[in-house]
């Protein structure tokens, strides 16, 4: 019987010798990049300034009263009036993640795929920003002073 333990055992001890084995080191080089390769080989005159880059120009304007059209695009009525999403949903909006390139339509496509006037709409939104919003009661936090 011990015999068969002794076999048994050198059996595993191989197994364990297989498997375990010591890895090879792997050595790092640090290659310089193509751009710094290129910053070294060619170098700039001193007398020579870079022209100043200018941004292109972004057409950035606010949405106001005056300039509901139907042109304008949904979202950015919802942020500049938030009250125009009653009217919007009233009218067959859709604010479900499914559906959330709605916001990215101009009124003009939102009325045609809605079976909708462009100008009611637009007259009905104008309406509807020009309200103010309503003000809750301001709270006493101390009672004022009897005399």
């Amino acid at each position: 019987m011990a015999s068969k333990r002794r076999a048994a055992a050198s059996k595993a001890k191989k197994r364990k010798e297989k498997k375990t084995k010591p890895a090879k080191r792997v050595r790092y080089t640090k290659t310089p990049k193509r751009a710094e390769l290129k910053r070294l080989a060619t170098p700039t005159p001193l007398t020579q300034h870079p022209l100043p880059v200018e941004l292109p120009a972004r057409a950035h304007y606010m949405i106001t009263i005056d300039n509901i059209r139907g042109d304008t695009p949904i979202g950015d009525l919802l942020v500049s009036f938030p009250r125009t999403r009653e009217v919007l949903v009233r009218n067959g909006l859709r604010l479900e993640a499914e559906d959330a390139g709605d916001i990215y339509m101009s009124l003009d496509a939102f009325s045609a795929m809605n079976g909708l006037k462009t100008e009611t709409l637009v007259q009905e939104l104008v309406e509807t920003a020009k309200e103010p919003i309503p003000q809750p009661p301001a709270i006493q936090l101390v009672a004022p002073p009897s005399v």
